[in-house]
């Protein structure tokens, strides 16, 4: 018989911090749409791809309170939106 899985306290606080980095994702992508025009085009591209880690590091952190240990998933993702973005 497979464990069900219990979702509620402290961990659903990763859903939380997941809608805020998220709209902040989807914000700094409508300013680099439309906003950011740097003198090098390089940049531009730099912008574009640390957006999209940042995008896709705020789904994960939805699914945290799904794992094993959603502090540490949660803590990682975090990580890796302040390191990669």
């Amino acid at each position: 018989e497979r464990e069900k899985v219990v979702v509620g306290g402290f961990e659903m606080i990763w859903q939380k911090v997941a809608g805020l980095s998220g709209s902040v994702a989807v914000g700094l992508g409508a300013y680099g749409a439309h906003g950011f025009k740097p003198e090098n085009k390089v940049y531009e591209k730099f912008y574009d791809t640390a957006n999209k880690y940042h995008l896709l590091h705020s789904v994960l952190l939805c699914t945290a309170p799904l794992t094993k240990r959603p502090n540490l998933f949660g803590g990682l993702c975090s990580a890796g939106i302040l390191l990669f973005s």
